[in-house]
C-alpha cells in the first residue's frame, strides 16, 4: 500500500511513524515544502532567548533519522494539487521547479497552518511571523546582526506574552499591542485583567483596544514606526502573533469538506473522501465538552491527530472522546492556564452555568515564600458537573490544571472534587488543596441555589 503524506511537522511524522508501526508493508513517502521537519515550535521563544542553544535540541527526528527508519521523505517539495478521483498527488520541486505526480492508496494531509500577516508591512525588513523553526532562526539571526533597540509584538495571546519575556530578556524595549480590549482573551475577562495588571505592574508595556494603521520603513527598507489610532511609534523590530490560517489553499474547490479553510475529519482523521486522512492545524478537531468540531491548532492536538491516523489506517480505533481546548502559558513569573469552557465560551454556547473564583496560595499558609493562586470552576446548574476551568498564579500554578482536565474528562461534579484526596506537603500546597477549596466554594453556591 502506498501512503503519501503532505507536512513533516508535528502530525505528519506522528502519522508516518504511526502507520509505519501499524500498517504492514506500507510504503511512505512524506512531501515537506520547507527544510525543516519534526520540529517542536512550542520551543521557539527560548530558542531565540537563548535558554535552549541548539537547534538540534527542537527536532524530534532528523532527515537522515526519517530516511534511515525507511520513509521516503522529500523536503523542498510542494504538493500544488490533489487529483482525488484518480488519487495523484501533483509535486512540485522548489529546488529546480520541476512538476511530478505521486500515486497513492491512502493520503494523510497534515499541512499546518501560517502565520496571518497585515498588508502593511509587505516588503518590509524587520518584520517577522514566528511560527516555524526558518522564522525562529530569522528572529535569531536579526537580533544578534541588527541589535535592535525597541520592538513591537502584535498580539496578546500565548504567544505574544511569551515573546515579550523572550525579548525582554535579550535587552530590547518591548511593547505589546492588543487589538482587542485584553490580553489572554480565551481567558475570563478576571484572569486577562489578572496578567494585565501584574505585567503592567512590573513596567511592561502592555497596549489594549488598540489597532494598527500603518508603518513606514526608514531609506534602506527597515521598518521604522508603527502608527495606531491612538499614536507612533519608533520601531527596529515588529513580530506579529495575530493567529494563524489552515494551508489548505490549494485544496479549495475540490469535494473535500471543510470550514473556513480548515478540513473536516472524524474522530481519528478520516475526511469526506473515502481513503483520505487529514490531521493538525489545518484540521477541525472535536471538542467533546463543547460537542462540536473547533479550530484548535496545538502541538498536543497535532501529535495525538498523528497518531490515530495510523491506528484507523490500520482498522483499530482506540478510545478517544476529543479535545477540550486544555492549555498553559508562562511569560516571566507568571503562569495561566485552562481547560473546558469558561463563562464567556458556556454563554456563547447557551449553556445554564455559574462559576465561581477563588484567590488561595501555591504553599501553605505557614511555609514561606508563598504566593497567590487563583482557581475559577466553570460548572453546569443542572448537576454540578465541571465544564471547565482557569487558573492564574506564578511558578508550578498552571500544572495544577492536570487534575482539573482529568475531572472535566471524566465528567465529575463539584461534589466530587470537594473532598477529594489530593496529595499534601507544606512546601507545595495547603492541607486543602486550593482545588478542594473552590469546588467546596461551589457546592454552597450550589446548594444555596437549590432552596
Amino acid at each position: 500500500m502506498k501512503v503519501v503524506i503532505i507536512g513533516a511537522v508535528a502530525a505528519g511524522l506522528s502519522a508516518a511513524y504511526s502507520i509505519k508501526k501499524n500498517v504492514s508493508g506500507a510504503e511512505i513517502t512524506v512531501l515537506e515544502k520547507g527544510e525543516d521537519i519534526s520540529y517542536g515550535a512550542c520551543g521557539f521563544p527560548y530558542y531565540i532567548e537563548g535558554l535552549i542553544e541548539e537547534e538540534r535540541k527542537l527536532i524530534a527526528r532528523g532527515r537522515e533519522r526519517v530516511l534511515s527508519d525507511g520513509i521516503d521523505l522529500r523536503l523542498s517539495s510542494e504538493a500544488v494539487d490533489v487529483d482525488f478521483q484518480n488519487k495523484l498527488v501533483k509535486v512540485k520541486n522548489l529546488v529546480n521547479s520541476n512538476e511530478y505526480e505521486l500515486k497513492y492508496d491512502r493520503l494523510v494531509i497534515a499541512t499546518g497552518a501560517r502565520s496571518n500577516r497585515l498588508d502593511i508591512f509587505k516588503g518590509m525588513k524587520g518584520v517577522f511571523p514566528l511560527n516555524t523553526l526558518k522564522d525562529a532562526n530569522a528572529i535569531k539571526d536579526y537580533l544578534a546582526k541588527s541589535s535592535p533597540e525597541r520592538a513591537i509584538i502584535l498580539g496578546g495571546g500565548n504567544k505574544g506574552l511569551e515573546l515579550l519575556e523572550t525579548m525582554t530578556l535579550r535587552a530590547v524595549d518591548t511593547q505589546v499591542i492588543e487589538y482587542m480590549p485584553s490580553v489572554m482573551n480565551i481567558y475570563d475577562p478576571e484572569f486577562s485583567e489578572l496578567i494585565i495588571k501584574e505585567l503592567r505592574g512590573e513596567g511592561h508595556k502592555i497596549n489594549t483596544g488598540e489597532k494598527v494603521l500603518d508603518a513606514e520603513a526608514d531609506e534602506k527598507g527597515f521598518i521604522a514606526k508603527v502608527i495606531t489610532d491612538k499614536g507612533e511609534y519608533p520601531v527596529d523590530m515588529v513580530i506579529e502573533t495575530i493567529g494563524l490560517k489552515p494551508n489548505t489553499d490549494f485544496l479549495s474547490g475540490k469535494a473535500l469538506k471543510m470550514e473556513r479553510g480548515a478540513i473536516v475529519t472524524d474522530l481519528y482523521g478520516r475526511t469526506s473522501i473515502e481513503d483520505v486522512y487529514a490531521g493538525g492545524d489545518c484540521t477541525l478537531i472535536y471538542n467533546h465538552i463543547e460537542e462540536k468540531n473547533n479550530y484548535l491548532p496545538l502541538g498536543t492536538n497535532a501529535n495525538k491527530t498523528g497518531k490515530l491516523i495510523g491506528y484507523a489506517m490500520a482498522g483499530k480505533e482506540p478510545p478517544f472522546r476529543g479535545v477540550q481546548g486544555s492549555s498553559m502559558m508562562k511569560t516571566f513569573e507568571f503562569e495561566m492556564a485552562m481547560t473546558g469552557v469558561n463563562d464567556q465560551r458556556a454563554e456563547f454556547l447557551g449553556l445554564d452555568y455559574d462559576s465561581v473564583m477563588v484567590r488561595t496560595r501555591n504553599k501553605s499558609g505557614y511555609y514561606p515564600g508563598g504566593t497567590e493562586l487563583y482557581i475559577k470552576l466553570t460548572y453546569l446548574k443542572k448537576d454540578g458537573k465541571i465544564a471547565g476551568a482557569q487558573i492564574f498564579g506564578r511558578e508550578g500554578s498552571a500544572l495544577r490544571i492536570q487534575g482539573l482536565v482529568t475531572a472535566v474528562y471524566a465528567g465529575l461534579t463539584i461534589y466530587d472534587l470537594a473532598y477529594m484526596d489530593f496529595g499534601y506537603i507544606p512546601p507545595l500546597n495547603s492541607v486543602w488543596d486550593s482545588i478542594n477549596v473552590a469546588a467546596r466554594k461551589a457546592v454552597s453556591k450550589f446548594e444555596r441555589e437549590k432552596e
